[in-house]
């Protein structure tokens, strides 16, 4: 009996390391099949256009698939760019997200979690509705809308009172391909009946010939596109930099200043958790219907309101540019807000006496 206590209790470390042991293996495979990876995914993702209405239970089956691939395709982007910090891309919103997710654990947790929340939200109201009926439903949306809005409270505070960047997080880093074997094996050539190789040479000794190398420096320029290819304002477009490639990451986005604009933010951050409490009331109250107004012009108040108030706030701030004085991150969440407005003619009232 003491043996076997002995065999068990040496047994228990072992077995206790064996998941780490596996979730190590299968990250060196993702890090060493990353293009493939992202090729599965992909098809994974096409798979949920075609399984609705193929069998029962149909819609909850595919958009359990869709959530779970997302959320591992948030995985190996995390995992990817651990292991390949200089391939990232340099797109403003990938630059700045990374420059606070890496100095601040509390900002990469909230990003982590509203990208969380967000891609699994769907289907949690489909299994809460299926189980517990409109009731439990609207009171997991509440709850949500709640945390997501914690999470960008959180966001636009450790930014330094920055307006919340959201987008979809940081872009997958760019894994360059393995080059074909030819590359590396070289021409080959038959001399009196004779297999040659020359190891690769004749090919790389090619590509130096078309490069042009100045006499002074004897730095080389790279070979022009040709006719058939790109063309040459495109090759140049490519190379030329921006001033926000050479702004520093939280030089990106502004400061909110004014105490207007960060009750705009903070206004426009609590917009969706306002708007679902009114329509939770109004379910759950009896005689409401999906056709009252109250909740959609709610809504719609405050979202224009903040609208408002950050035009001014951006006019206050720069009073010589304006909107042509934001930066390109800048610019593209406004735009973002800006559709976020349109939606409303697909939501609510609006979409029930109207839109439909």
């Amino acid at each position: 009996m003491t043996s076997l206590y002995k065999q068990a209790q040496s047994a228990i470390p072992a077995t206790i390391s064996l998941p780490s042991h596996w979730l190590k293996s299968y990250e060196e495979f993702v890090t060493k099949n990353a293009n493939s990876i992202t090729q599965i995914e992909s098809t994974l993702r096409s798979l949920t256009y075609i399984i609705p209405g193929r069998f029962r239970e149909s819609e909850l089956a595919s958009e359990s698939l869709h959530t779970s691939t997302l959320l591992l395709s948030l995985y190996h982007t995390s995992l990817l760019r651990r292991h390949f910090p200089s391939s990232s891309p340099s797109s403003p919103q990938t630059r700045y997200i990374t420059h606070f997710t890496t100095r601040s654990r509390l900002y990469s947790h909230s990003i982590t979690l509203l990208q969380t929340v967000q891609y699994t939200e769907l289907l949690c109201e489909m299994f809460f509705k299926r189980r517990g009926g409109d009731k439990a439903r609207w009171r997991l949306v509440v709850v949500l809308e709640l945390v997501k809005a914690i999470c960008r409270t959180i966001m636009f505070w450790v930014t330094g009172q920055r307006p919340v960047v959201e987008g979809m997080g940081p872009e997958r880093p760019k894994i360059p391909e393995a080059e074909p074997e030819a590359l590396h094996m070289g021409e080959e050539s038959v001399v009196d009946g004779v297999l040659v190789s020359d190891g690769g040479q004749s090919r790389v000794s090619e590509e130096r010939m078309q490069e042009w190398p100045m006499p002074r420096t004897k730095t080389t320029l790279p070979v022009l596109p040709t006719s058939s290819g790109s063309s040459i304002t495109d090759f140049l477009s490519s190379r030329v930099i921006s001033p926000d490639d050479i702004k520093l990451p939280p030089h990106l986005v502004r400061k909110i200043a004014t105490f207007q604009g960060q009750a705009a933010e903070v206004l426009y951050i609590l917009r969706p958790v306002a708007y679902a409490l009114a329509l939770q009331r109004l379910q759950t109250a009896k005689g409401g219907t999906k056709a009252d107004w109250r909740p959609w012009l709610l809504g719609l108040g405050m979202e224009v309101a903040t609208r408002e108030f950050g035009k001014k706030e951006i006019r206050d701030r720069r009073p010589a540019g304006g909107w042509r004085g934001c930066t390109g991150l800048e610019k593209e969440e406004l735009k973002r807000r800006k559709w976020g407005l349109a939606w409303w003619g697909m939501r609510g009232a609006f979409y029930e006496n109207v839109t439909r």
